[in-house]
């Protein structure tokens, strides 16, 4: 291992300012006086040399995390903390809003292959090797005395520099293969490569069969996150070359249009985003229908038995309709039968259709006029003021509900009054209701 390398207190001022600096001053000097010694680690590191900003900042503790989180909220003016006694961690934030991660430097043993790893209390050599690629693999001491000085024993700013992924044993993609796709996010954001040997790795990894290994709970996490990247529509060039298809569909997309309707999905994403910030969207459901959408639905099923994926039974839903849905909004006459076609469908199903069909401006009209204005429409009246005009409680008041929607969607009532003389008309309220 090397020893300590270069200073990086002129770029960490130039990149972070004053702010970030003295509240890891602060912590490097607490953690000195209890004789545990911490390191900057993780992205921050990185994306430090590749001059990104990097929101997250990990601090790996050679020691008791909760008692130096303890020590700073001690000594640092308006500082606080969250302890994770599950994982020994604390989140510690000071008084200028400004947080970080603590962790303990751990040593970790994959007492089999894809196996969750054993950990026992290491030093900060041992934390840095059980990281999965070398440009993760570094950390820059805070104590007082060394302040800014890089620990690169994996030489993973040369790796950074040439754009590789290495990782830091020929066994890694073996013990740890969500690994594997951490590597290809990375490829993916940062314009990178395997380095030629962890290529062969991979090979060796999937000729193993080993992410049949790994437990759908820890693949489906990974396969979530890609599915969640910008920049997916190019991932998929890599999941071609890496042969990782069949983790996500039985075989490859039979033409080259899915990095195109994956740019259309995101579109449709951004644009309900900005249409209704507040409304909460899973982005990797219509991703994820948006790759099924000419997969069998029995190969479906197989990955479903496997994923803790939510909502599963709407995402099978939403893959049933999709594909007649042109046809069934055709035959739809009125506005609030087409309402009631939409209305079937999940909002992320909404979005994929809009993206398979991004050619037929009449169903992304449709889709859009639903989402912004159908869907929201209040009705002029509730099911408290039916009963105050005499109707029951039961069943048949909320199909009264569904009719009123459904006349209002058709413009034949507009407000209270008019919505009332509708129900006398329709028989449903007497002429003179009490």
């Amino acid at each position: 291992m090397e020893a300590d390398s270069a200073n990086l207190l002129p770029l960490l001022e130039k990149q972070w300012g004053t702010a970030r600096l003295d509240h890891l001053r602060q912590i490097g000097r607490i953690a000195q006086q209890l004789g545990t010694p911490a390191y900057l680690v993780g992205g921050a590191v990185r994306d430090l040399f590749l001059k990104r900003y990097a929101p997250d900042l990990d601090v790996a503790v050679e020691g008791d995390t909760r008692m130096l989180a303890e020590a700073c909220k001690a000594q640092i003016h308006g500082a606080h903390y969250q302890f994770h006694a599950q994982f020994g961690t604390a989140i510690l934030e000071d008084s200028q809003g400004v947080a970080l991660d603590l962790a303990q430097c751990r040593l970790e043993h994959y007492p089999a292959p894809a196996a969750l790893p054993e950990v026992h209390p290491g030093n900060i050599h041992a934390d840095l090797a059980r990281r999965d690629f070398t440009v993760n693999a570094m950390a820059i001491r805070l104590d007082p005395q060394h302040f800014g000085i890089l620990l690169d024993p994996y030489d993973g700013q040369a790796d950074l520099q040439a754009g590789l992924l290495r990782t830091l044993h020929s066994r890694s993609f073996l013990d740890d293969p969500t690994r594997i796709l951490r590597g290809l996010r990375f490829a993916t954001r940062f314009q990178m490569d395997l380095a030629p040997e962890c290529h062969q790795q991979l090979k060796q990894a999937l000729q193993a069969d080993i992410f049949t290994q790994l437990s759908g709970a820890r693949l489906w996490r990974e396969l979530r996150y890609l599915l969640e990247l910008e920049a997916l529509p190019v991932a998929l060039s890599l999941l071609t070359a890496w042969k990782l298809w069949f983790l996500l569909r039985p075989t490859p997309p039979a033409s080259n249009t899915m990095p195109t309707l994956l740019q259309r999905g995101q579109e449709q994403i951004q644009w309900l985003s900005a249409q209704f910030p507040e409304e909460p969207l899973a982005i990797f459901i219509p991703m994820l229908t948006l790759i099924w959408q000419d997969v069998t639905l029995r190969d479906i099923q197989h990955y479903l038995d496997r994923w803790p994926v939510p909502d599963r039974s709407q995402l099978l839903a939403d893959l049933r309709v999709l594909p007649g849905l042109p046809d069934t909004l055709l035959k739809a006459k009125r506005p609030s039968q087409k309402a009631n076609i939409w209305q079937g469908v999940s909002v992320a199903g909404i979005l994929a259709a809009m993206a398979i069909y991004a050619d037929n401006p009449t169903l992304v009209d449709s889709a859009r006029l639903y989402l912004q204005v159908q869907r929201r429409l209040p009705s002029p009246f509730n099911g408290q003021e039916l009963q105050t005009l005499g109707l029951k409680a039961g069943p048949s008041l909320g199909k009264t509900l569904k009719l009123l929607r459904e006349a209002q969607l058709d413009g034949e009532i507009s407000n209270k009054e008019n919505a009332q003389q509708w129900l006398i008309k329709q028989g449903i309220l007497p002429p003179n209701p009490l």
